[in-house]
């Protein structure tokens, strides 16, 4: 850093002094952050995000940005279209760093937990953050090749008393856009076999004869080894909204990748919502 150790300690304790706060505490390894230093940190870092990026733009006529974004998702989208479209996105900007947290929970509202969030469902307006429609998509009924040729054929809801259904574990579910009458139709006239809380592992269930998997059509519908089932009988709606806190709207680095995350979603409407077969 180029600075002498004694002008870095009189600088953290005038900040302390600033903050009212201590924000470091010394161990026989060293420095440690406090709780408070620890809350204190994620503002810090994009202090430095921001100048290093205001840097660049003073520097770089084509103004490459730099730096690090934060985002939450459900583990579904974050996986099969957030994490490929942030990889065309670094392409053009290859300096962004991006930390990608994928979860089953809902959404954490906690002070620097997140730069930009998508979760599901419209979420109650919450002061400090910014909510957008981001997309709706599709749940569908999916089953192996397999399986539907070892069992009875399905042609209506009534059909599925018959048949072996993948779900979700109710009890620890904690996004209740998922349980819903749609959903509580379906289960009731099927026979609930193999439960689970990961999206992955229904979709992984199913394709491997487990039984028929109500199934986002962005993570089922292309893939070779599922067949639809009653897909102009069964197609319960969703929506993700995206998520960012109020204080990062002016902020360019986050601004960017939450347009680029909006326009590439708009534009491939079809994996979320895929045309219904003809009957």
């Amino acid at each position: 850093m180029n600075v002498e150790h004694t002008t870095i300690r009189r600088r953290i304790i005038a900040l302390e002094k600033s903050v009212g706060s201590r924000l470091f505490d010394k161990t026989v390894n060293g420095w440690v952050l406090t709780l408070s230093g620890q809350r204190l940190l994620p503002y810090a870092q994009r202090i430095e995000s921001e100048a290093e990026t205001a840097q660049a733009a003073l520097k770089d006529e084509e103004h490459n940005l730099k730096g690090t974004v934060r985002i939450v998702a459900t583990d579904g989208l974050g996986s099969r279209v957030i994490a490929p479209s942030l990889a065309a996105l670094r392409q053009k900007h290859p300096s962004i760093e991006v930390d990608l947290v994928t979860t089953s929970h809902l959404l954490d509202y906690t002070v620097g937990e997140f730069d930009l969030a998508v979760t599901i469902g419209d979420r109650p307006e919450r002061r400090g953050f910014r909510q957008t429609h981001l997309c709706d998509y599709q749940l569908r009924l999916y089953a192996s090749p397999g399986y539907l040729d070892s069992h009875a054929p399905i042609t209506s809801l009534s059909d599925l008393a018959e048949h072996n259904l993948i779900w979700f574990v109710e009890s620890l579910l904690q996004l209740p856009e998922l349980r819903d009458s749609q959903n509580e139709e379906i289960s009731a006239h099927a026979n609930i076999v193999f439960r689970t809380t990961n999206i992955f592992a229904q979709l992984e269930a199913a394709a491997s004869g487990g039984g028929l998997g109500l199934l986002p059509c962005f993570l089922a519908h292309s893939d070779p080894r599922l067949l639809p089932v009653l897909h102009n009988e069964v197609h319960p709606q969703r929506n993700y909204t995206m998520v960012v806190p109020s204080r990062l709207l002016n902020a360019e680095l986050v601004t960017t990748v939450a347009s680029h995350l909006f326009s590439d979603t708009q534009r491939r409407h079809e994996l979320f919502i895929p045309p219904m077969p003809e009957v």
